[in-house]
């Protein structure tokens, strides 16, 4: 806290140049203790490496120990992490080699001045970036990207030292089909002698990296293979054995140096030096996050940019090639205790010292030594656990890695840019097909969430959808195209709620095309709403006036109720008889337009022929979730009449109550039941009237008598006659059909019945014989069965033969039907009749018969479940 305000003391240029006053103030003589010790750790390692590494670069061996030195020191003191720990890399070296040996002979002064002058344009590139805050341009060098252009690194790394591995006379910098050409036609020139010194020396690393885990194996590597080398030089001879060594080390400093600043340098190094400069800042700032996670210290981006660049810019000054972060140094440098960035500048200073003990020590190191290292560092630059898990886990993914890591093998430049414009591809294609998922809603009042809509009952009406992305111009096209599909698929859900605490920003094609929907939505009778659609997304649709086409109502933020408010604008007929109602207000009896649902009425004369329509009534009520209408009749206004009829109505209230469903009673002065039962399902709008029956008195009035044929036939609503004995139906409907507009009007009533109480339908027709008519009949009873299918209705058709009234009632006997539906016409000549058909049916069945009316345009046919 103190060195942050310290560093707000100086001016706002300054403060990259200034990140050390953070840890400054934290050195005393434990820290300096600790430090030491890690950087003694850090500057054993670094010599085998850095001689490796330079090898991979073209350059002499001692420019891996240069970049080591300088570069390390400025980027820790500059630099944002305290461990990260600066130097040459395998991926820097083999982008370098990459990039210059096409100019220059490999460890020529040509070869070594374009190579500063590479690492100085690269240190300038980080600078700018960083000094820019453009840290986030590495977040577009997705990980894949990397692991393929390693990959492919770590093959070229192996073929480059195929040649000094086998002792063969293969030409620096060919291509790498080159390479394994020259090694397919030299293979009978194979020098044994150094194949074995190579041999050896890759056997000794892989033992005693696993059996001796504390010393550094390119060590014990180096020294086993140098003194096998001297073993067979001295019974072979060195001419004999043709055994070449990299050559005494210079002992000393490293030399100043001059990047070649020459206008054909830079043009030839400028667009290189731009794929080193991403790669080098891609590595250092992902190590450094990595090890930031352990430290628990926090990360700038921006000022890990500025130490690179400046520990690039200082280090082409002091004959040091490009460096970045190494993941190695950098866990050494933590894991041994390292407490502030002074552990690195301890290792540059240990690792001069060393320098001037055993430079002389490299005349023994022979180059297949070091191309056996080589293979083992190449071996251990391959991460077959993530390149395995990209395989198994995304295929888009793995198109990138092998897309990356043979361009690498092909041209690395061009390699690690068609890596880098695939990913960033694939991420726009992603991008432009944000997930469109539909939810439903759970919870009530300010407690609304959203849930998969998967095997969840979802509103007829109201189409709720998550929407996971941005709105921007490359994606307005698919998420058009997906709420369009809401209505075609379902033309009743003309309105759509977006749950959008996802949508992250919208652009000015994403806010047209909302605009654009919502008019259309509403020209359709419903409307666009949004849930939850974050401040800065609503503030740009406010200012751009696209609130105007949307609507002032059409935003709810978190903690208010989306769904009541949009309850009321629903299509009260389709409401009346939805059995989904996932809303808490779809459980209420009012609907939408502020009217009842669906009108159930019971007629009741107090007798015992009314106790099984009473009992059917409340159970159906109960399963349709409705008020349930009770209608009875007083002879006069007399109080002892209309005691007496509301004592009836009070029997079933209380008959209600118990049941759990609600009820109005309704009284009716008067004499005639035939008279006043249909005036009061009239009044009250009724739909579906539930009455009993009486045994006929004589032939004259029929199966079912004078009254109840009366109130069926000038009642307007469908009527229910349930007889004594019977209950409430559970097994089966049966509709009488015969594709007549009354059969339609019957498989109407039964659609939604069916849903609600979850009892197949079967469509019987009776016909005469098996001639032409049979054959429409039949076509038009499938036709019907199928509609019911789609609503979700089990159902099947029937056809049979013989006299009408006999057959339907042996139908619905060999069926097990407890439930008929029949259709009726309204008026005229089709008015219920004593001794018809119809009243044939309805009087000798032993089951509730419903006769549907299709003389009243009844929305019933819109129920939906």
């Amino acid at each position: 806290m103190i060195a942050t305000k310290g560093m707000q003391a100086y001016p706002a240029w300054l403060r990259p140049f200034l990140p050390f006053l953070q840890w400054w103030p934290l050195v005393n003589r434990g820290t300096l203790r600790d430090d030491a010790m890690a950087g003694l750790t850090g500057a054993m390692i670094v010599l085998p490496q850095g001689v490796a590494f330079a090898t991979i670069a073209g350059l002499p061996p001692q420019y891996g120990l240069y970049a080591a030195m300088m570069p390390a020191v400025v980027g820790a003191l500059f630099g944002s992490s305290w461990h990260l720990v600066s130097g040459p890399t395998t991926a820097i070296s083999i982008a370098l080699f990459a990039a210059i040996h096409n100019f220059a002979e490999p460890g020529s002064p040509e070869f070594i001045s374009l190579a500063l002058t590479l690492t100085f344009l690269v240190g300038l590139y980080q600078l700018i970036l960083g000094l820019a805050r453009m840290g986030t341009l590495v977040n577009f060098i997705s990980h894949t990207v990397v692991i393929g252009f390693t990959a492919g690194a770590a093959i070229l790394i192996a073929a480059s030292q195929i040649k000094n591995f086998f002792g063969l006379a293969i030409p620096r910098g060919v291509p790498f089909y080159e390479i394994l050409h020259q090694f397919w036609v030299q293979f009978d020139q194979i020098n044994p002698l150094v194949t074995m010194v190579g041999v050896v020396t890759l056997a000794s690393g892989i033992l005693a990296r696993r059996y001796f885990p504390k010393f550094p194996y390119m060590i014990a590597a180096m020294i086993v293979g140098s003194v096998l080398a001297a073993i067979l030089n001295a019974f072979s001879g060195a001419e004999e054995s043709a055994i070449k060594t990299v050559g005494a080390l210079p002992a000393g400093l490293p030399p100043l140096s001059t990047p070649d600043f020459s206008l054909e340098a830079i043009r030839h190094m400028a667009g290189p030096a731009l794929v080193i400069t991403m790669l080098a800042l891609t590595e250092a700032v992902s190590i450094s996050r990595a090890i930031s996670t352990r430290s628990e210290q926090r990360i700038d981006g921006n000022q890990e940019f500025v130490g690179q660049g400046l520990s690039n810019l200082v280090g082409s000054f002091f004959s040091a090639y490009a460096s970045s972060g190494s993941f190695n140094r950098s866990g050494v440098n933590y894991e041994s205790g390292a407490r502030t960035p002074l552990a690195t500048v301890f290792a540059s200073g240990f690792l001069i010292l060393i320098l001037l003990l055993v430079a002389p020590l490299a005349a023994y190191l022979p180059n297949a030594a070091m191309a056996g290292i080589l293979f083992l560092v190449a071996w251990g630059l391959v991460d077959f656990h993530h390149i395995k898990s990209i395989w198994q886990t995304s295929k888009p993914e793995t198109a990138v890695l092998w897309v990356t890591l043979i361009g690498t093998l092909i041209n690395l430049e061009e390699g690690i840019f068609a890596g880098v414009f695939l990913s960033l591809v694939m991420y726009l294609y992603r991008t432009s097909r944000p997930g469109i998922e539909a939810v439903v809603p759970k919870g009530e009042g300010d407690s609304i969430y959203f849930v998969d809509a998967k095997d969840q009952p979802e509103c007829p009406q109201v189409r709720f959808v998550r929407v996971h992305g941005a709105l921007y111009f490359g994606a307005v096209d698919h998420i058009q195209r997906g709420l369009q599909q809401i209505d075609a698929d379902n033309p009743l859900q003309k309105t759509v709620v977006i749950a959008a605490p996802a949508i992250s920003f919208a652009d000015v094609a994403g806010a047209e095309m909302l605009a654009q929907e919502a008019r259309r939505r509403r020209r359709m009778g419903g409307g666009l709403y949004f849930w939850r659609l974050r401040d800065s997304v609503y503030r740009f649709l406010r200012q751009g006036e696209y609130i105007k086409d949307i609507g002032e109502g059409g935003f709810f933020p978190v903690k208010t109720n989306v769904t009541s408010a949009v309850y009321w604008t629903l299509d009260p007929e389709v409401c009346r008889y939805c059995q989904a109602r996932i809303f808490k207000e779809c459980h209420g009896d009012t609907l939408p337009d502020g009217n009842r649902r669906m009108r159930l009425m019971f007629a009741s004369d107090g007798s015992d022929f009314s106790l099984a329509p009473r009992e059917v009534s409340l159970a159906l009520a109960k399963r349709i979730g409705v008020t349930l209408d009770v209608m009875t009749m007083a002879a006069s206004t007399s109080d002892e009449d209309r005691h007496k009829a509301e004592t009836r109505i009070d029997s079933v209230r209380q008959a209600a109550q118990e049941a759990g469903v609600k009820l109005e009673g309704i009284l009716r002065i008067g004499h005639d039941p035939a008279k006043e039962v249909p005036a009061a399902a009239e009044a009250a709008d009724t739909q579906l009237l539930v009455i009993g029956r009486r045994p006929a008195k004589g032939l004259g009035e029929g199966k079912v008598g004078l009254n109840a044929a009366s109130i069926i036939g000038d009642s307007r609503c469908h009527v229910l006659v349930v007889p004594k004995e019977a209950a409430m139906w559970q097994r089966r409907i049966m509709v009488c059909f015969d594709a007549s507009p009354a059969a339609m009007a019957a498989l109407d009533i039964a659609m939604p019945l069916a849903k609600a109480t979850g009892v197949p339908v079967s469509l019987v027709t009776v016909v005469r014989d098996e001639g032409r008519a049979s054959q429409i009949l039949k076509a038009a009873s499938e036709e019907a069965a199928q509609m019911l299918r789609h609503e979700g209705v089990e159902a099947e058709t029937r056809i049979a033969h013989g006299p009408v009234v006999a057959t339907l009632l042996s139908q619905a006997e060999e069926l097990g039907a407890d439930l008929i539906v029949v259709g009726m016409r309204h008026g005229g000549l089709n008015r219920f009749l004593p001794n018809s058909l119809t009243d044939r049916l309805v009087g000798e069945a032993r089951w509730p018969v419903l006769i549907a009316k299709s003389g009243r345009m009844t929305e019933v046919h819109k129920a939906v479940g």
